[in-house]
């Protein structure tokens, strides 16, 4: 049981609701919406992610689900396993990511960016080599918006284990994939 109340959906602002209407009536969104001086720009920012077209969808879900898995966050892992589904990741290569190590099964940029987030997720940097593999793949522009995406999802996981967010039964992620 979550260790915060969720907010009814009834009482978020319009702007709330409007995401809401958009995204699903998720517990994260409910609970999250209970700091409504940050839910809007929260929001906005998961706008930006899920609508960005820098990364494939597919890549997008590879990137959340090996932060999920890094960081054991069960609700991440429900919510983005469907997501990643439905952007084509196989059911094999959704279990590779919860393996220790380098994740198998993933094309070459695939792999280095997943490297990247791998590395930088479990030891809070990168070094010079992983840094300058990962600028092979990813332009300027691209790594910056990969930086963002490990954080918007790194600190989210963060924020759901330490609430104990019960995990929706039917309410799934919408997302542009």
């Amino acid at each position: 049981m979550s260790r915060l109340p969720l907010t009814p959906v009834a009482s978020v602002s319009p702007a709330a609701r409007d995401f809401m209407d958009r995204r699903g009536e998720l517990n994260v969104f409910r609970l999250l919406a209970g700091a409504p001086q940050v839910f809007d720009g929260w929001s906005a920012m998961v706008d930006a992610q899920l609508d960005s077209r820098t990364f494939a969808p597919r890549l997008r879900e590879l990137v959340v689900l090996r932060i999920a898995q890094l960081q054991h966050c069960a609700y991440q892992i429900a919510q983005h396993t469907y997501a990643g589904r439905r952007a084509g990741i196989s059911a094999a290569e959704i279990s590779a990511l919860s393996a220790e190590g380098s994740v198998s099964g993933s094309t070459g940029p695939e792999r280095t960016v997943l490297a990247f987030v791998g590395e930088l997720c479990t030891t809070g940097t990168v070094t010079d080599e992983t840094f300058a593999a990962a600028r092979t793949v990813l332009d300027e522009p691209e790594l910056s918006e990969l930086l963002l995406l490990v954080s918007l999802y790194y600190g989210l996981a963060l924020v759901l284990n330490a609430v104990d967010l019960d995990i929706d039964h039917d309410a799934r992620l919408q997302t542009s994939s």
